[in-house]
């Protein structure tokens, strides 16, 4: 048996375009990765950075005058 921890980065989530907020087609291919890598018996822990999330936020909230 195999353990990993994937660590993904948040802006890995990203639309590819704007290089912001949360792309489902993305999301479900990663889960489907990782989901075929359990499915052949390998323990998976995954971590998922937050950075650009706060960052995205503080910049929204520049733009918008609410800082």
């Amino acid at each position: 048996m195999s353990r990993i921890l994937l660590k993904l980065s948040g802006e890995s989530f990203a639309d590819p375009v704007s290089n912001f907020g949360i792309q489902p087609e993305t999301i479900e291919r990663i889960a489907s990765e990782i989901t075929e890598a359990n499915n052949k018996g390998i323990e998976i822990g995954v971590v998922v950075g937050g950075g650009n999330f706060f960052r995205g936020v503080q910049e929204s909230a520049k733009k918008y005058g609410t800082s």
